[in-house]
């Protein structure tokens, strides 16, 4: 595959299952990526990707991350997969702490995507990706701060593709549930989350949990050229999971 041949890909949050899985597709596809990740180096296949090891969370990012997009030529693609850790308390015990660090992730993304427009605006193409979860709409008690920080990621996604849209510019959301590993055994989960499992596994129309690959191709097929006619949407991987 070589749709994305010449194209360079910007991709956040490579450490987690679904950021890898993504570096994975699109470096198959063809396209050179700028990869960030906090720990656990993902491995990439090809010539030419550059890697910047950046904890979001910590001062001095932005320069590392310019530099390298700017060493690059720009950036064509950006999918940004960095996510918080999923919390456990509802809203009336809620640290305020945590929701702040939840919602740091919003204002991540803005800065993001603004690194990232200018060199899709200069090349008239571009697509970016915000990767949520069925958690921004699926309501779940002690999940309050995480689906309230991806919803939130997710209009301005969709507002970058009412205001950029004439750049050429797409911007889409990917939305998976819970997402399992084949390639990893699971350990036991904790009997409220087992509780959550269970009850999203019976209502998968599947019968069975995306993978991550699953969810790197829904990425895909949002970013090759043949997507310009899809922005502002939201593809849900859920294993068929009714969303409401």
């Amino acid at each position: 595959m070589s749709e994305l041949s010449g194209r360079v890909a910007f991709v956040t949050g490579a450490s987690g299952l679904i950021g890898r899985a993504v570096c994975r597709s699109l470096a198959t596809a063809g396209a050179r990526l700028v990869v960030q990740y906090r720990s656990n180096l993902p491995a990439l296949e090809g010539d030419g990707h550059s890697v910047v090891q950046a904890d979001f969370a910590a001062p001095g990012w932005q320069a590392a991350v310019a530099d390298a997009l700017a060493t690059a030529g720009g950036a064509d693609i950006l999918v940004n997969a960095a996510h918080p850790a999923t919390g456990g308390a509802t809203v009336g015990e809620l640290d305020p702490t945590v929701l702040r660090a939840h919602l740091a992730t919003v204002v991540l993304h803005a800065e993001l995507t603004a690194l990232a427009l200018p060199g899709m605006r200069a090349k008239r193409w571009g697509r970016v990706v915000y990767v949520a979860g069925a958690l921004m709409t699926r309501l779940y008690p002690g999940m309050g701060a995480y689906g309230a920080a991806k919803a939130a990621g997710a209009v301005l996604t969709r507002c970058t593709a009412l205001e950029e849209g004439r750049h050429g510019i797409t911007a889409n959301i990917v939305a998976p549930g819970r997402v399992v590993d084949p390639a990893k055994e699971e350990g036991p989960l904790d009997p409220k989350w087992q509780a959550l499992s269970d009850r999203l596994l019976e209502r998968a129309a599947l019968g069975a949990f995306p993978s991550p690959d699953d969810v790197a191709q829904a990425v895909l097929s949002l970013v090759l050229p043949g997507a310009g006619g899809i922005t502002g949407q939201t593809i849900w991987v859920t294993g068929g999971e009714p969303i409401t």
